[in-house]
This record gives C-alpha cells, structure tokens and sequence, in this order.
C-alpha cells in the first residue's frame, strides 16, 4: 500500500469572522467555519443548533467575508 493510502483524511475547518445583531430582546452571535471541499466550501453554522451546508465555488473565490452592503 502507498503512504498516501493508509493515512486517515480528515477536514480542516477556519473559523470565521462573524459579527453579531443584537436586538432589543435578544442577541444573535453565530460561529461560522468552513473547509474547503471539491467544486466549493462546507459551511458550518453553531448557534443554538447547527446547520451545514455546501456552498458551490469552482473556482474558490470567496474569501470567506460578506459583500458590502
């Protein structure tokens, strides 16, 4: 067996900045990550629950930021 073969793959999160909203009655914060993943990125949502889902980037061009609003 190759080296390659027997070693484990495992998926590389970066956390993320994020800002926070906050409301009068309550404050959202979010802890976002992603990994970088054939044909775009996995993105990881922690806040009371959690969410995962593929954003689709061939060309990995998002910097991981929020356009301007």
């Amino acid at each position: 067996m190759k080296k390659q073969e027997t070693e484990q793959r495992q998926l590389v999160w970066h956390r993320l900045n994020s800002s926070r909203a906050e409301g009068r009655v309550f404050k959202l914060g979010w802890d976002v990550h992603r990994t970088k993943v054939p044909g775009g990125w996995l993105v990881l949502v922690i806040h009371n629950t959690t969410g995962l889902t593929f954003y689709p980037d061939p060309e990995y061009k998002w910097d991981g930021g929020s356009l301007p609003a």
